[in-house]
């Protein structure tokens, strides 16, 4: 059998990373470690989902340091389920992350779809989806 154990991000300000997926989007801090010098992993769990998320984090030391690139693109995006994703991606705007794609809504048979995405302190995109049900079967 296989499954998804965890998503790894490379991070340039650890910091910064944990303070966004702890403090903003509510992840868990479940362990801390290194395997080498230079090198540290924190591994989050969304106690909703089950979700684990490890953030690295690289010195100029360690041995698989390599110089940043602050465009996002090396892993396309994390999304999040949420109750309402046009109040959260407001409320992450007003935070302060920046805008990757603005705010879609639309009616659906199925009620109502909002998705939107910022950026999180790497430059990593964060999708916020909902789906609002009307009740149709």
């Amino acid at each position: 059998m296989m499954g998804l154990n965890y998503v790894a991000i490379r991070v340039n300000d650890l910091e910064k990373s944990l303070k966004f997926y702890t403090e903003d989007l509510g992840l868990k801090i479940i362990e801390k470690r290194s395997y080498m010098p230079g090198e540290q992993v924190i591994s989050l769990l969304d106690e909703g989902t089950g979700q684990k998320l490890n953030l690295m984090y690289y010195a100029e030391d360690c041995k698989l340091y390599t110089p940043w690139k602050m465009d996002g693109v090396e892993l396309d995006h994390l999304m999040f389920v949420v109750k309402d994703a046009k109040k959260t991606f407001q409320e992450f705007v007003q935070k302060g992350a920046p805008v990757a794609m603005e705010l879609m809504e639309r009616k659906t048979d199925d009620g109502e779809f909002a998705m939107g995405f910022v950026k999180d302190p790497n430059g990593i995109w964060i999708g916020f989806r909902s789906q609002s049900n009307t009740g149709k079967e």
